[in-house]
């Protein structure tokens, strides 16, 4: 028999052996995300009236498909998402600050590390749809947390003001009656002076400011004649608190008044009698002008 007669069996290259091997693999991987795909919709479908199992469903279903199509533009994309991520945490680490303490440095470094645990993945479209899912749950984490933080604190700034507002009320409910109000003005020669006008507005007196025989300052009181009336002195109590002692026309004793804050915190004079009890207080208001002025309640 003939050299041309024997019949040579058929040798395959190995670049077409490697080829179908590939063609086997991404058939392979496109029926496993098939299937995982057909599961994921027929869980959907048993549980769609179950808001949180279609929330937890979406990623996964994400990933499978990202799987199942194997495109490289798609695949390439999810991967380089790794530099937004790297650049991301750069910038977290220079910034000071709780929300990048707390907030964008542990996020960026758990996507990080998502990116490096995923590595080993051998196959780029089933590293991208791991990728791709376990980025979105980290970023529904993420969101939660913000939206959490932010009801914490909108619900703590409801209180601070509930608080705020309750702690007022009780205050303008302990104030009495308003009797006497007090603006602050200068006399011809621009010398300060207070005029005290009463609930309905009418003038019932005035302050002056002036000085004893040594210097001392001190506030003369007239009712609305011009007559004096009494004066009014900066003193201090036997700690060295300031207070303000009041006398009347012979010198007698009638009362004194002392700083002190409400419950908010706000400046007001309490007002007390000779006796020390307490007869009612002033607070610094505005009148509808927008001009200063000082308002007693009387208890």
């Amino acid at each position: 028999m003939s050299l041309s007669e024997s019949t040579v069996p058929p040798h395959e290259s190995p670049s077409s052996g490697q080829s179908m091997i590939t063609d086997r693999r991404e058939w392979i991987y496109r029926g496993g995300a098939g299937l995982i795909i057909a599961l994921l919709l027929w869980f959907t479908y048993r549980n769609r009236y179950d808001d949180a199992v279609l929330i937890l469903l979406a990623p996964l279903m994400i990933g499978a498909v990202i799987t199942a199509l194997r495109l490289k533009p798609v695949s390439a994309t999810v991967n380089s998402i790794e530099n937004w991520l790297r650049s991301g945490s750069a910038k977290a680490a220079d910034r000071e600050g709780k929300f990048a303490r707390f907030f964008q440095r542990p996020f960026f470094g758990s996507c990080l590390a998502i990116w490096r645990w995923t590595t080993p993945i051998s196959d780029v479209h089933l590293r991208a749809g791991v990728r791709a899912t376990t980025l979105i749950f980290v970023c529904g984490i993420a969101i939660n947390l913000i939206v959490i933080a932010l009801y914490v604190i909108v619900v703590i700034a409801v209180i601070v003001i509930g608080f705020a507002i309750f702690f007022w009320i009780l205050s303008l409910s302990g104030q009495g009656e308003r009797k006497v109000v007090t603006r602050h003005t200068t006399d011809w020669f621009g010398r300060p002076k207070q005029e005290h006008f009463d609930a309905s507005g009418r003038k019932v007196g005035e302050s002056v400011a002036d000085t004893d025989w040594l210097g001392n300052p001190k506030m003369v009181n007239k009712d609305a004649s011009g007559n004096i009336v009494g004066e009014s002195r900066p003193d201090t109590d036997w700690l060295g608190n300031p207070k303000t002692v009041h006398t009347d026309a012979d010198g007698t004793r009638i009362g004194e008044s002392l700083p002190d804050t409400d419950w908010l915190g706000t400046p007001t004079t309490v007002h007390k009698d000779a006796d020390g009890n307490v007869i009612g207080e002033s607070r610094e208001e505005t009148d509808i002008f927008g001009q200063p002025q000082t308002v007693r309640y009387d208890k």
